[in-house]
């Protein structure tokens, strides 16, 4: 009689040590348990009886009569860092909704601000150079051959056929070289309209500029949103497994009166 309390003494010992050690190699990631962990033959009871552990386990496993069974709740699934990456990348923010973190909505607004702005910038420096064109050819003509320009350069026949061949084949070029050209100065009918010119000129290209960036601004936005999205599911990701829990069951073997013990782990 005191032997066999010995025994269970001694095999609920080795049970609960089992159990405590699987429980704390789990929670520092160092146990990876799959498939079933057989015990031995019986644990508890003879080879011709029926364990206690197992009558107990089923005791505790029968449904109590008039009470409902709650549903499990639902656990948290992993997110796709892949799938965070090229959400984001296509449209900023989105990888970070997927994962479920708020300041997506950020990334959205800082690329709704940077297409706006280019898109905005970009008709406003073509309206302004419109209208620096449409003033140079009011007020710029092509000077007499010979005539002095400024610094002492000369109109030539040579520059005159250049400036005529630019007028018809590059008019981006031709309206550059009337403003800044010294040779070019003559041909136009006041100093003031020069000054005004090179006015517009200046404001639509910080314009068109500025259109530019902010069009380098909505790219580098994908980019960041992208790395970032990445790097919020990973830490999803590792958040969940720090949650992980060892869940040991205790079944009966098909092939003898022991106990089984099942290890597994949950999300």
């Amino acid at each position: 009689m005191a032997w066999s309390l010995r025994l269970k003494l001694s095999c609920a010992s080795f049970v609960f040590l089992f159990i405590l050690a699987c429980g704390s190699a789990w929670a520092t990631g160092a146990l990876e348990v799959k498939g079933e962990l057989a015990l031995a033959d019986p644990l508890i009871g003879s080879l011709d009886s029926e364990p206690i552990l197992i009558l107990a386990q089923r005791a505790i496993q029968e449904p109590v009569q008039g009470i409902e069974k709650k549903e499990p709740p639902q656990t948290q699934t992993e997110k796709s860092p892949g799938k965070a990456f090229v959400f984001s990348l296509l449209a900023p923010g989105s990888g970070e909704l997927y994962v479920g973190a708020k300041r997506g909505y950020i990334f959205l607004g800082v690329e709704a601000v940077a297409w706006a702005s280019s898109y905005f910038l970009d008709k406003s420096g073509d309206k302004k150079e419109q209208e620096f064109e449409r003033f140079a050819d009011q007020h710029w003509d092509f000077p007499p051959v010979g005539t002095m320009g400024e610094g002492g350069s000369v109109y030539t026949a040579e520059r005159d056929s250049m400036m005529r061949g630019f007028y018809d084949h590059n008019k981006q070029h031709f309206y550059e070289d009337i403003g800044k050209q010294p040779f070019n100065v003559p041909g136009w009918d006041s100093s003031v309209n020069l000054d005004t010119y090179l006015d517009m000129r200046d404001k639509s290209n910080w314009l068109l500029k500025n259109s530019d960036y902010a069009m380098m601004a909505a790219v580098i936005n994908h980019v960041i949103s992208a790395v970032d999205a990445l790097r919020l599911a990973r830490n999803y990701n590792a958040e969940l497994g720090h949650g992980m829990k060892l869940n040991l069951k205790f079944k009966t073997s098909p092939h003898s009166a022991g106990v089984l013990v099942v290890a597994s782990r949950k999300f």
